[in-house]
This record gives C-alpha cells, structure tokens and sequence, in this order.
C-alpha cells in the first residue's frame, strides 16, 4: 500500500484493516440486543458495565466501532493515522513490539478513561493506542540518541492537544493514559536498542 511517496508496512496495514473491520463488526452487531440492552455496548467501552466485570471491554473497545456517524469519524480518522505515521512507527518498532504497544498502551488509556470519565460514560477507538506509539516514537528517540528532537516533541504535542481538546466528545483520558505508558515502552525499547548497538560496536573486529 503505497502512494505520493508513502509506503504502509505490513504492521500498518493490518492495523488498517483491523479498525476498518471494527467498524464492519459493530454494524454487524448492531441489530441484536441481549436482554434489552444492545449488543454494541458489551463490546465498546460502557464503564459501568466494566465495572460490574465485563473486563474485555477494555480490550474490545479499542477496535469495534458503532456504525454510525461517531463510529464513522473515529474510523477514519484513526485509519488515515496510520496511513500517515506508519512510516515513522515501522522504522522503531518490530511486529511484536508494535502490535503489543498498541494494544497494551490502548488498554491502560481506557484503564485511565474508566476512572476518569466515570460510571455514567461509554467510549471507543484505537487512538489511545495510537498515541501509544506516537509517544513511544518520541521517548524512543531521546533514549537511542540521549538528545531531545524538538520538531518531533512539538509535532507530537500539537496532534495531541489539537486532537483531544479541540472537538466535544473526545476521550482525551485515553489519549492521556496511551501517551502515558507509550512515553515508558517507548524508552525502554530504545534504551535495549542503544545497549545492543553500544555492545555490537566494542567487539566488531
């Protein structure tokens, strides 16, 4: 997938099609109710319902989408999000670590939503994640080159703060808490990847 000079690679891709096909699942489900209660809001994130032990949520709701107009814009945004910044991603991380720090950094972004947004709030979408790795990218490059890149620090800032706080209805706690962790996994992959280059260079012969 390629195109005016952009390359997605396979991580991406997949990544792609999974919150496009989110999308698809939630239309899918979207006729059929359990006990009244519509079948969509045991797989988004319905914070009182996780609280009363549906923990899969937080897994879930990273992905599948209502189909409808909100469902519709997170999906596409997110979707060209990776289009746009897996070039950056795919240079730092390797298949495991990017699919695991967009899960894991997604899963304590709702973690943070949860208690942040309250009993009374439902949410989704993978740009928690997103964030995730985007934070990661940073805190990657400062570990592996022990200097700060300020035109990444303040691209990143400027996508974060303009994406949640400059529309109603973001869950900019998600944002937050993805960043959050991303900022740690991110640093710790790039001070492992500095170690090995340091140790690779003292016994080339």
């Amino acid at each position: 997938m390629s195109n005016y000079g952009i390359h997605v690679s396979e991580m991406g891709k997949n990544l792609i099609v999974a919150i496009v096909g989110g999308l698809v699942v939630g239309g899918v489900v979207s006729p059929f109710t359990v006990q009244g209660v519509p079948l969509i809001y045991f797989l988004i994130q319905d914070n009182a319902l996780v609280l009363h032990g549906m923990l899969w949520q937080l897994v879930t709701s990273i992905i599948v989408a209502p189909f409808g107009v909100s469902g519709f814009i997170d999906v596409a945004f997110n979707a060209a999000a990776v289009y746009f910044l897996d070039p950056l991603l795919s240079a730092i991380y390797t298949p495991r670590q990017y699919y695991l720090t967009f899960i894991a950094t997604g899963v304590f972004g709702n973690i943070l939503s949860l208690f942040g947004l309250g009993l009374g709030a439902a949410s989704f979408g993978a740009s928690g994640g997103l964030f995730g790795l985007v934070a990661g990218a940073v805190s990657f490059d400062y570990a592996l080159n022990r200097r700060v890149n300020m035109s990444l620090v303040m691209w990143f800032l400027i996508i974060f703060f303009f994406s949640s706080f400059a529309f109603a209805g973001v869950d900019y706690f998600a944002h937050m808490g993805g960043a959050l962790l991303g900022l740690v996994v991110g640093y710790l992959i790039g001070n492992s990847r500095r170690k090995q280059f340091v140790y690779r260079s003292m016994y080339r012969f």
